[in-house]
């Protein structure tokens, strides 16, 4: 798995972009374009596709930052971050946190992603208002994905937040951190084999070519993101946020 290191170094947290991001603002662009394609010319959604891409990346990049920070508030030195299309892994000393407290991050994520999809429909409303049809209807479709981003993140699996929580539950049952990581991270990994098979099934039996490629990314990130916080695990405490 390659790693773009170095992104940036904001707030004394190193950033570090994961290569699959490019691959999602590729099928962002190609989601507005496919979706839109009777309501405005190509140019222009292909315009708004790439607006859509940037403006998912940088709701996530705030949402990371921002929960960074109630992790510092908490004591917890967060080392570095990489930048999954879902979420961010953050690496911190196993020493720096508990339980009790990765638990409360979990529930934290959850509710972020909520939250983004609040404000992009609160912004939807607004923009109707105005006429500006374009937009708003770019920031509606922002609304529903950070909504399904939502519930996305219940599955149970390692690093998305269901999988924190099942992890936290574990850890403070077993108190054996590394074991639990590795079993929660391996059924993170299972569940993106199932989205990856999912994804081809979609493709042959559906003929939906956009929406199994779909699937089969997010199985792809999912299994990527899960390999990499088992492996890191085994040295450092691993968080997705």
């Amino acid at each position: 798995m390659r790693i773009i290191p170095n992104l940036s170094r904001i707030l004394g947290v190193r950033v570090r972009l994961h290569y699959t991001w490019f691959m999602a603002i590729i099928l962002i662009a190609a989601a507005v374009v496919t979706q839109f394609s009777t309501l405005y010319p190509l140019w222009q959604r292909i315009m708004l596709g790439i607006a859509a891409g940037l403006l998912f990346f940088v709701a996530i990049t705030i949402r990371e930052f921002a929960l960074s920070l109630v992790a510092t508030s908490k004591g917890i030195r967060v080392k570095s971050v990489t930048l999954f299309v879902f979420g961010g892994v953050s690496q911190i000393a196993k020493e720096a946190t508990l339980p009790a407290l990765e638990l409360l991050l979990a529930m934290v994520g959850m509710l972020s992603n909520l939250i983004i999809a609040v404000i992009f429909y609160v912004l939807y409303i607004a923009l109707a208002r105005t006429g500006g049809i374009v937009v708003d209807v770019l920031i509606q479709w922002l609304a529903f994905i950070f909504f399904m981003l939502t519930l996305f993140h219940f599955i149970p699996g390692f690093p998305l937040d269901g999988g924190r929580l099942l992890r936290a539950l574990l850890w403070r049952a077993t108190g054996n951190y590394e074991r639990v990581t590795r079993i929660t991270s391996w059924i993170g990994w299972g569940i993106g084999l199932l989205f990856i098979i999912g994804g081809i099934l979609v493709m042959i039996i559906k003929q939906l070519w956009f929406d199994g490629i779909f699937l089969a990314f997010l199985g792809l990130v999912l299994q990527n993101a899960a390999t990499h916080s088992r492996q890191a695990g085994k040295h450092e405490f691993t968080t997705i946020q």
